[in-house]
C-alpha cells in the first residue's frame, strides 16, 4: 500500500511540474511553410537511415553472426 501510495505521489507531482512547464496560453505563428519544412526533416531522417542501414548491412550482419558463433562455440567446447 505505502509502494502504491509513493507511486501516486510521484505520478501527481510530475503532472504538476509539467504543467507549471508548459504556458497555458502560447501566441504564436506558424506559418504554412513550416509544416512542410518539419515534413521535409521528418522525410530526410527516415531516408538517411535506411541509406545508412543499407551502407552498413553487411557489416551489421557479420558482426552480428560473428558475436552469436563465438557465443556458441563456447557453450559447446568441452573445458
Amino acid at each position: 500500500m505505502k509502494i502504491f501510495l509513493q507511486t501516486i505521489a510521484i505520478i501527481f507531482t510530475a503532472i504538476f511540474l509539467v504543467n507549471l512547464t508548459f504556458p497555458k496560453q502560447t501566441y504564436a505563428y506558424l506559418d504554412p511553410g513550416a509544416n512542410s519544412y518539419l515534413f521535409q526533416i521528418a522525410i530526410a531522417s527516415l531516408l538517411g537511415a535506411i541509406l545508412t542501414v543499407k551502407l552498413f548491412f553487411r557489416k551489421i550482419v557479420n558482426f552480428l553472426r560473428n558475436l552469436f558463433s563465438t557465443h556458441a562455440n563456447k557453450k559447446n567446447s568441452p573445458k
